[in-house]
């Protein structure tokens, strides 16, 4: 079985079934395993996608979990059978009580029914209550397997909002409230004696009604409003147009100048729409592609050796007993300096241009798409949209994990510098 580092991909099969294992030591806690199929929207389609301990099945069967047994939980994929608007399913547990920091060597495996088993083993985690160990995703005509790792804290709401699935607050199984009380029924009251009838002829007395307010009274309001409203604008206006000219004497000889800002403004503004363009030939974005991918591994990397070496040096520094152990300092500087010459941000600049660029390329696959009708250009057009899709895709993911390394290469930066406040 090959064990994949965060953030890598292997393909992992063209078709068929897939069995997914999650396991964990099971004295340290009890995980609940949780499913997401999720669309190209990046959100489920509905609830019944959403897969857990009270919902383990998926329409048709096609995703079913199982085993929920004491550090071990099961889950079968049927590739074939999912609808097309499934684009990945996303495997995550959550916990009731603390940490992933404390599951740390809980494993997810993904065993094809052609072909080698892949991994993820949680190698690190913080304060979270809900992680995606990993994903299975389509990539051009088979499926692909994606190390994730990736953490939440609050348990399964946050998880789950994440992907569009709106969570209830109240309790599952709460019973449904008493119904309430009643007092027994009173004995009625006899009913009261009809009076006699008026004679026929006979006017009853018409109880006064109060007499409607004068019409002048409400014109006198309704014509001193407006005066007043009309009155206080113009001492406001006033007063403004005072305070602009004393401030700004030079408005009296040429008032044009109060606007001139905004008429500068609106001269830098582009005449014409302007059309999103890509500097580079798609040849030229893929080759790009596969250098911001060797990159990313490599500052993937860095990272992991970045937060080994900082928790090695913190437990020097728990069992030294009175002075920092030797080259504490210098080897807490040598981190610093080479994370922060780690180009993260550049290859975060470099993923969202090359993210743009296949957007380009799509529409430009599809609007020729759209326009050919010889079966043999189709079916190459339709590879090439495939592959520019897939490219759109892997550079999402590619940003979305970068961003992550840059937050975690500056919470990594700070704990060295808090190793040299620690030995002045």
């Amino acid at each position: 079985m090959k064990i994949l580092p965060k953030g890598a991909n292997v393909p992992l099969t063209s078709a068929g079934t897939v069995r997914v294992e999650l396991r964990w030591p099971a004295g340290r806690g009890v995980l609940d395993a949780v499913c997401l199929a999720i669309t190209g929207e990046g959100r489920v389609p509905g609830d019944a996608w959403f897969l857990f301990y009270n919902q383990p099945q998926a329409p048709d069967g096609v995703i079913q979990l199982s085993a929920f047994t004491v550090g071990q939980t099961n889950c079968i994929l049927h590739l074939d059978r999912l609808p097309a608007s499934i684009e990945k399913c996303v495997f995550a547990a959550t916990l009731e009580s603390g940490s992933f920091r404390e599951l740390i060597g809980a494993t997810l495996t993904a065993t094809p029914q052609t072909g080698e088993a892949v991994g993820f083993t949680l190698t690190e985690a913080a304060d979270e209550q809900a992680l995606i160990f990993a994903e299975i995703y389509r990539h051009a005509t088979g499926w692909k397997f994606r190390a994730i790792g990736q953490g939440f804290r609050g348990g399964l709401q946050p998880l789950a909002e994440h992907f569009g699935v709106e969570v209830s607050h109240e309790p599952p199984g709460a019973s449904p409230p008493p119904p309430e009380s009643r007092p027994p029924p009173a004995i009625p009251a006899p009913a009261p004696t009809p009076e006699p009838a008026p004679e026929r002829g006979s006017v009853e007395p018409a109880s006064p009604s109060p007499a409607p307010p004068s019409d002048s009274s409400r014109v006198r309001r309704s014509r001193g409003f407006p005066f007043k409203t009309l009155a206080a604008l113009i001492i406001l206006l006033g007063g403004g147009a005072g305070a602009l000219w004393f401030f700004y004497p030079e408005l009296l000889d040429d008032p044009s100048q109060l606007f001139k800002d905004s008429r500068d403004f609106v001269a830098r503004l582009p005449a014409v729409y302007q059309p999103a363009t890509c500097a580079w030939t798609d040849a030229e974005v893929f080759e790009r592609y596969h250098a911001l991918g060797e990159s990313y591994v490599k500052i993937l990397q860095r990272v992991d050796r970045g937060n080994q070496r900082l928790a090695s040096l913190r437990l020097a520094l728990g069992k030294a007993d009175a002075q920092c152990p030797a080259s504490f300092l210098e080897d807490s500087r040598q981190e610093i300096d080479q994370l922060e010459k780690l180009p993260v941000s550049q290859w975060i600049g470099e993923a969202t241009q090359l993210n743009g660029c296949a957007g380009l390329m799509i529409k430009k696959i599809e609007s020729a798409l759209n326009e050919e009708t010889r079966p043999i250009v189709i079916q190459r057009l339709v590879h090439e949209a495939d592959r520019a899709r897939n490219l759109e895709s892997d550079l999402t993911n590619i940003s979305r994990d970068l961003a992550y390394l840059s937050n975690k290469t500056g919470r990594l930066i700070d704990g060295f510098k808090e190793n040299l406040d620690a030995c002045p």
